[in-house]
């Protein structure tokens, strides 16, 4: 037989606590039935708990040293945020100064780099000067020399062509003093472009001279420009990771104020659990009434006829049909037929105690039924699998058998039996 039921987590914790109610007849379908008893909705067993002990596991000492832990952790928290913030503004301020350096030198990398294009194209342009003055000393110190040359033919023998060509001595004078001129025009020539050469020599020695210092300037300007890019990079992932702590914590510390505001909620419940807390059933303890009239025939602790176990409550055999009654005033939680107990009723009378009554032909009452002490829930009969008519009956505290002798007058007879 397959079990098909699918009980909320809740349930089963129940099971666990409530599986010493199964009587020797249990099989995988009563576990089943009992997974599925437990994890109705419908079904609300009481964990109510004294001040030593808890909700669902859970003490309202721990919920409230948890809560100051949560406090320290935030206080903690919120001054590691702070401290982060100031040094993020810090980080803030040296991230802006490093990168303002870093445009500083960007500009004047720019900047050199500009003056240093004007030096090369002046350069250029004093060696393409420096090239055609030379080029023009070469040529006029050529013609010079060419004039020279025809000078000295036409000059030489001259007295001689005047006596046998009969020339023109004075025409003669006149050419020669114009040839000295030329001579030296062409001299003074030669001369002028020269020293125009040295200037221009000495300007480019100049320009190279300022362009080898910017050189030097801008290799100075660009090594600060790549410390300050550096340590700017340094103070981005410094930041970048400051900012990645902040948004961390932040988140952490919402999560740690969800948390305070459960683990409050959780302690005003446990709080007002004790609050809640009637002592009503304790009260009774050792004077309530057997639920029928009959006969103990199996008490709390005796061992079963089948294997070793033992039983978690009273069997008390009475006749078919007899009333079975309520022995304090409580809530129904449930009322319905399960496995291995038959038509079975569960009262749940507050702080955490409960009445079961099993094995009944008829119930009289439904869930969330209150019934009160004396009340009629069900009639006797042998549903449970029992041998004899009877009720089986127990009394748990926070789901827990206890042994009912310590809470009944049991003024009927008691026999000892294996049953």
């Amino acid at each position: 037989m397959l079990c098909k039921t699918n009980p909320k987590n809740a349930a089963r914790h129940r099971l666990s606590l409530f599986t010493g109610l199964l009587l020797p007849s249990s099989t995988l379908a009563a576990t089943c039935l009992m997974l599925a008893f437990f994890a109705a909705d419908n079904i609300a067993l009481a964990q109510n708990t004294d001040s030593n002990q808890s909700v669902d596991g859970v003490s309202l000492e721990s919920v409230e040293q948890e809560i100051l832990s949560t406090a320290e952790r935030l206080k903690k928290l919120d001054e590691e945020i702070q401290a982060s913030r100031e040094l993020k503004t810090k980080l803030d301020e040296a991230l802006r100064s490093t990168s303002e350096q870093v445009q500083e030198r960007s500009n004047r990398i720019k900047g050199l780099d500009n003056d240093i294009a004007k030096y090369n194209s002046q350069l250029d342009k004093l060696d393409a000067q420096i090239l055609l003055e030379q080029n023009n000393v070469v040529h006029r110190k050529q013609k010079l020399a060419e004039t020279i040359r025809q000078s000295q033919q036409v000059t030489a023998g001259r007295g001689l062509k005047v006596v046998l060509q009969n020339d023109n001595p004075a025409l003669a004078d006149r050419l020669g003093v114009y040839t000295a001129y030329f001579l030296a025009a062409q001299q003074r020539a030669i001369f002028e472009q020269q020293a125009a050469l040295q200037q221009i020599d000495e300007a480019r020695k100049e320009a190279l001279k300022n362009r080898n210092w910017l050189n030097h300037i801008k290799k100075k300007a660009s090594s600060q420009h790549a410390s300050y890019k550096t340590q700017a990079d340094q103070n981005k992932q410094s930041l970048d990771k400051v900012n990645t702590q902040i948004t961390s914590k932040t988140r952490t510390v919402a999560q740690l104020k969800r948390d305070q505001v459960r683990l409050q909620t959780l302690m005003e419940e446990l709080r007002a659990a004790q609050v809640a807390r009637s002592g009503y059933f304790l009260a009774g303890q050792g004077s309530y009434p057997l639920p029928v009239n009959g006969v103990i025939e199996a008490q709390f602790g005796d061992i079963k006829s089948v294997g070793k176990l033992r039983w978690n409550g009273h069997f008390i055999a009475a006749k078919r049909n007899a009333p079975v009654k309520a022995i304090a005033d409580g809530s129904v939680v449930y009322s319905d037929w399960l496995q291995g107990f038959g038509m079975l009723v569960i009262l749940d009378h507050g702080d955490g105690y409960m009445t079961l009554y099993g094995g009944n032909r008829e119930v009289a009452v439904k869930q969330e039924d209150w019934v009160e002490s004396g009340s009629t829930i069900a009639t006797v009969g042998d549903s449970g699998g029992q041998k004899t008519s009877g009720v089986y009956f127990e009394i748990r505290h926070n789901a827990r058998p206890i042994d009912p002798k310590d809470w009944i007058v049991a003024k009927n007879n008691v026999k000892s039996a294996m049953k």
